[in-house]
């Protein structure tokens, strides 16, 4: 009997769950699956049983993974649509990898992804390093292999060598559940295997990592409660008592140069705000530039009053507008002679929550 689990899959924000299973033939053995109460069933699809997905989610019951190879067969149409796996999933932690069905030869067509409390992180993570262009076959079922090994992954789509070797998995290393997922259109997945062994070993090669700025600021301090997001956005004044009783905690960035704030904390579609600081301390007064990006919207405020907002939010300034992370905004700070308060107040929507920051340095500025 399949056991119905709640839950939605939005996009490529849901999350993951375990596994270790005998091998299939090609049909889904139902009974190793929980399916959610919505956008999840058993069918028959192009001569096979498999599980069809759309807007919902399938977790492999009864299984731990951390290393090993995770393989599946998949059917879909060119329309759009997200769809894939999490492993090593833990509470709302997990690793990600999903196909991208409408980007077919893009070189977004996939993505690999960390998943820290529920929030995905595409928009901080797209470069050649996190995806690769695949092109797709429509309507037929097609071959999907992960070897995984560490903090190493190989995959394989419809290939006899990876088409992407990731050699920086940034997301949970121990031992957690499976879960698939596909959203926007209907996905067929069969001929599941998942078989842990620590014995694997990758072969592939990653790109190479980006050179970072050398005035990129390279730690925040970070507030660990998240806040309404209107109780800041559209506010001329920093309300003081939005800061009482943060516990701050240092976040250092990752290779994509910025700060994944969904390390301190989760999100829900109205308490999704955190805020970041910064403190300069000047000898004199002066004015300097400094640097920013962010996901999805900031409100920044200087010495308790907003100085700059603004809205990077998916789609929001025309319909191929991604709202990926980048130093693309300036404000120029006029310090006063001693210390200065400058705090990001940073809103998620969706696809990444983030803060990076640059500022040459300055003869007479120090900053924590």
């Amino acid at each position: 009997m399949i056991k119905v689990i709640k839950g939605v899959f939005y996009g490529a924000a849901m999350l993951a769950i375990t596994v270790t299973v005998p091998a299939v033939a090609q049909d889904i053995d139902a009974a190793q699956w929980e399916l959610s109460e919505n956008g999840s069933q058993i069918v028959t699809h192009l001569g096979r049983q498999s599980i069809q997905l759309n807007n919902g989610i399938a977790d492999l019951k009864n299984t731990k993974f951390q290393n090993g190879t995770i393989s599946f067969d998949i059917a879909m149409t060119e329309k759009r649509g997200f769809a894939g796996v999490y492993f090593r999933r833990s509470d709302n932690f997990a690793e990600y990898f999903y196909l991208r069905s409408h980007m077919s030869g893009n070189p977004d067509s996939n993505q690999y992804t960390p998943n820290f409390n529920g929030v995905s992180g595409w928009q901080l993570y797209h470069s050649p390093r996190f995806s690769a262009p695949t092109v797709y076959k429509f309507d037929q079922w097609f071959p999907v292999k992960l070897v995984i090994k560490d903090n190493k992954m190989d995959v394989y789509i419809d290939s006899a060598e990876p088409v992407l070797h990731v050699d920086n998995l940034m997301g949970p290393s121990a031992a957690g559940g499976i879960r698939i997922g596909g959203g926007f259109q209907e996905f067929y997945f069969s001929n599941f295997k998942a078989v842990a062994d620590n014995s694997v070993t990758t072969v592939g090669k990653a790109v190479p990592r980006a050179e970072l700025p050398d005035n990129l600021i390279t730690k925040f301090s970070v507030a660990s409660t998240a806040v309404l997001g209107t109780s800041v956005e559209g506010k001329a004044e920093l309300d003081r008592k939005l800061l009482d009783g943060q516990v701050w905690q240092t976040l250092e960035i990752d290779e994509s140069g910025a700060a994944n704030l969904a390390r301190v904390s989760g999100r829900t579609r109205d308490v999704n705000t955190l805020f970041v600081r910064k403190t300069l301390t000047a000898d004199t007064a002066k004015t300097v530039r400094f640097q920013y990006g962010f996901s999805d919207r900031v409100t920044v405020f200087f010495n308790g009053r907003a100085i700059a907002y603004g809205d990077d939010t998916y789609v929001t300034r025309d319909y191929r507008h991604l709202g990926t992370i980048g130093l693309y905004d300036s404000v120029f700070l006029p310090l006063k002679r001693g210390e200065n308060e400058l705090i990001f107040a940073v809103s998620e929507g969706f696809g990444g929550w983030g803060i990076k920051a640059a500022m040459d340095p300055v003869v007479g500025v120090q900053m924590d």
